[in-house]
């Protein structure tokens, strides 16, 4: 019987996996078949703000973690108007190819231009080079292209500042209406750890938040359904595929642990059982995570007979490495410290020490034992706050260069930390769905 039902989780994880790639193909297809005309024109209106990015890309000075993210949505943009003859639909769905500028100081040999890249191609300056980026999905282009068929890259921001908003309230709405308002403090105290200020300039930078929040909103809505089916795991393999197919690796990690600390909350229950449901949703997620990155790397090299899987191998080989010049220990630190650089001002201190006389005026309605008893169902959501400094440790060749924005996954560890602290002082107990 029991090998029955692994044969069938298997087989069930290979049909999700399977159609994920093949659905994510499609689209890819299908909106590179819209008209690229209208999206060059609208992309060319939005120039003069691009431009004034290419060299400073900060949106407030001072703080480098509110960067615009310029660099890499040129490439997105360059991305969503690049056409080709030379390239069938296939070939550049699959290896995304676009034309490269090249810096003065390298000769037309190596280094990446994108902004100028992005402004020689749209004025019809000839590029000395194509390139391909075929290691990620692109997924992104599902939504941008069709974006960008109505309307200015301006607009577009415009419109995410509205859409994140929207989103970060409806998540808290959620919660409250779920009983979760444990959560929902912790959600709200997370959102300045994320940068929310800034999310909304920037394409590459609001995608995780995307990812994030939709999956919170559907496991809301559906947490009954899925804790009766036993579809939970799939859930979170289907999240990691999300996250894998629109994100550049830019800070994947918060759309596993809020997803988690919301499960936690009304699946926890005994400590054991929320650690086991914690470590087996993890690996579910991770699954996913790595199995659609697998994916398309597989579908690169068996339909147009690239090397996609060998470049990939090679780039995870890197950015899985020490952080350079250093031992894996000391690599950790060295990482650890440039990615809680940016929360080291008076900004964050004082919104630390708001929620330390909040939690402190709380704590002193309630009674020690009370707090005690508490302990085992908060239990997990500490043991969950550690995970963004495990994938600092694991990522920390890819932390440390980019910790101007890999810093972000810490707003996940506040996030389940806080979650923790207010479970502990928490008068109700949590209200399971039963939808």
């Amino acid at each position: 019987m029991k090998k029955k039902v692994f044969a069938k989780a298997i087989r069930n994880h290979i049909i999700l996996l399977a159609a994920g790639a093949i659905a994510g193909l499609i689209l890819l297809a299908l909106v590179h078949l819209l008209p690229i005309e209208p999206m060059r024109e609208h992309v060319y209106w939005s120039m003069d703000m691009i431009e004034r990015e290419f060299d400073n890309e900060i949106l407030i000075d001072g703080y480098r973690s509110t960067l615009t993210g310029n660099f890499t949505d040129c490439l997105m943009l360059e991305h969503a108007v690049y056409s080709s003859e030379e390239h069938s639909l296939l070939e550049q769905v699959l290896h995304m190819y676009r034309g490269e500028s090249c810096p003065p100081e390298t000769a037309g040999q190596a280094g990446w231009w994108p902004g100028q890249s992005l402004k020689d191609f749209l004025t019809g300056v000839p590029q000395p080079r194509e390139v391909s980026y075929s290691r990620y999905w692109h997924g992104y282009l599902v939504l941008l292209k069709p974006l960008l068929l109505l309307t200015s890259f301006n607009t577009i921001r415009l419109l995410q500042s509205a859409v994140q908003l929207i989103l970060a309230g409806c998540v808290v709405m959620a919660l409250c209406r779920k009983g979760a308002y444990p959560l929902a403090k912790a959600f709200l105290l997370s959102l300045p750890f994320l940068f929310f200020v800034s999310t909304y300039a920037s394409l590459s930078l609001s995608i995780c938040f995307y990812v994030m929040t939709a999956a919170a909103l559907i496991q809301l809505k559906a947490d009954g359904l899925l804790a009766r089916r036993g579809w939970y795991g799939l859930f979170f393999m289907a999240v990691g595929m999300a996250t894998v197919y629109f994100d550049f690796l830019t800070y994947p990690l918060v759309t596993l642990v809020y997803p988690l600390g919301i499960y936690l909350y009304f699946h926890g229950g005994t400590p054991g059982k929320g650690i086991r449901g914690m470590v087996r949703n993890s690996a579910e997620w991770g699954v996913g995570y790595g199995g659609m990155w697998a994916a398309k790397w597989i579908l690169a090299d068996c339909l147009t007979g690239s090397a996609s899987i060998r470049d990939a191998m090679e780039t995870v080989f890197v950015r899985t490495g020490s952080a350079e010049g250093y031992s894996r220990i000391n690599g950790f630190f060295n990482v650890l410290g440039k990615n809680l650089q940016p929360y080291l001002n008076w900004c964050y201190l004082l919104i630390g020490t708001m929620f330390a006389v909040l939690l402190l005026a709380a704590a002193a309605k309630k009674k020690t034992g009370a707090i005690i008893r508490k302990l085992p169902s908060a239990a997990a959501y500490f043991l969950l706050a550690l995970y963004p400094f495990a994938w600092l440790f694991l990522t920390q060749n890819h932390s440390e260069q980019h910790w101007q924005y890999t810093c972000r996954i810490l707003a996940a560890g506040v996030f389940a930390a806080a979650s923790g602290c207010w479970t502990l002082l928490q008068n109700d107990s949590p209200n399971i769905s039963q939808n």
